[in-house]
């Protein structure tokens, strides 16, 4: 079943964040009596990114170390510059491997407390989406629309809502109805999947087309009224390419991108890394443009949150970079050492992971270069090899028997000579 609360190991992520949702929805819509959803995603985006606040703060002082280190760094990239024979390389890795062991850091600098974050922000995302699989009342709004169409068109439900999709262009309900159509068996949660893609305009449509306008038209009031923003944007339905207030909204989205991008991009050349230096700066207008047509696609109300969300992480970044660039960080590196080697005193001396892989990886070129000296030590052994009167004689009594040269039996009659001579 479709609707649409998110499955798979996103499941639990999303069931906490769609209740948090219903919470927030909830709140404002009893007490505050502000029952709209474009201040609810604003609400629940803050809330949602105060909550991976010390996640930030943990990676922005990974860079901001490995950043000061970096000279160290250098002397020893310096250090085996024109060396580029495999050995000198894994010696240049695992000293600077050293390094970051040293400081307690790694060479990814923060990036695992970025992947942590994945799945959160996607189920974030999932919730936003799908809202009425996690806002109870706001599924209670869709319901007897839905039922009303299975009502109408029974086992043929799933045809007409598709035709219907397919005739007005309602694209964002697109990928809905794709996945409408490989269900099997047809419920009122599949055909609200749908219908909560719809927009305002196209629900009223629909109701048109089945002549129960007047019978649903209160449900639609009340969708219009959660959906309605600021300028009169409805955050149900897509921006398009029209000329409207909507387009604020991935406008403001791909800003907001842009100028996270630009400061994540300076703090990736500040710590030398000329690879991530580059990608980061091909993101940075990468990015932006994904999300100005992704917020320009979908329904307004992705657009909001992804607006909401890069302003977040662009105010987080500059209030963590004006905090570190206060700081001694010298002071904190000598913290840093100290955890350190508390750290690998707890642990009884063992490696880290990237310890491990780098002696598995120096274990695995030894063997290969042993494997490969045994091999030609073997090959000229044999280029080499004379045989002894008797393997001659031995040979002589096969003169019969005629190999071509270079085949398989003449190589076969040599190696068989070989042997036994060892022997």
């Amino acid at each position: 079943m479709f609707l649409t609360t998110q499955g798979g190991i996103l499941g639990p992520f999303a069931a906490l964040l769609g209740k948090l949702f219903d919470l927030i929805y909830n709140l404002l819509a009893n007490d505050a009596g502000i029952a709209n959803l474009g201040v609810c995603i604003i609400l629940f985006t803050v809330i949602v990114k105060l909550l991976l606040f010390p996640l930030n703060i943990k990676q922005q002082k990974s860079m901001k170390i490995n950043q000061v280190i970096q000279p160290e760094i250098q002397k020893i990239q310096k250090k085996y510059k024109d060396k580029k024979d495999q050995e000198s390389m894994m010696k240049q890795q695992a000293e600077v491997q050293a390094i970051y062991d040293k400081y307690g850091t790694s060479m990814t600098g923060g990036c695992l407390t970025s992947f942590i974050q994945i799945p959160i922000i996607w189920s974030l995302y999932r919730v936003i989406q799908n809202i009425p699989a996690y806002v109870s009342k706001i599924y209670g709004m869709y319901e007897p629309i839905a039922e009303s169409i299975m009502k109408s068109h029974g086992d043929k439900a799933a045809d007409f809502i598709s035709k219907y999709v397919d005739e007005n262009k309602i694209t964002s309900a697109t990928y809905a109805v794709n996945t409408l159509k490989k269900v099997d068996e047809i419920t009122v949660n599949n055909i609200i999947d749908v219908l909560s893609k719809f927009g305002v305009s196209n629900l009223h449509q629909l109701l048109d087309n089945l002549g129960t306008a007047d019978q649903f038209s209160g449900h639609v009031d009340n969708i219009n009224k959660i959906h309605s923003f600021i300028l009169g944007i409805n955050i149900s339905e897509a921006p398009g390419y029209k000329l409207s207030w909507a387009l604020l909204i991935p406008i403001t989205s791909a800003l907001f991108q842009y100028l996270s991008m630009k400061v994540s991009n300076t703090n990736s050349n500040a710590t030398g890394n000329e690879a991530a230096g580059s990608m980061m700066k091909s993101m940075q207008f990468t990015m932006p443009l994904m999300s100005l047509f992704i917020c320009i696609t979908l329904p307004a109300g992705i657009g909001v949150y992804w607006s909401i969300s890069a302003f977040i992480t662009l105010l987080t970044q500059l209030i963590i970079n004006a905090y570190y660039d206060h700081q001694d960080m010298d002071k904190i590196l000598e913290e840093q050492m100290a955890k350190a080697e508390e750290k690998r005193k707890k642990n009884g001396g063992k490696k880290s992971f990237m310890q491990r892989m780098m002696d598995n990886s120096e274990a695995m070129q030894e063997e290969l270069e042993k494997r490969q000296n045994i091999k030609k030590n073997s090959a000229a052994s044999l280029k080499n090899y004379v045989p002894s009167d008797e393997s001659q004689k031995k040979v002589d009594q096969n003169k019969n028997k005629k190999y071509k040269e270079g085949s398989i039996g003449s190589k076969a009659n040599i190696m068989m000579n070989y042997n036994k001579e060892e022997n």
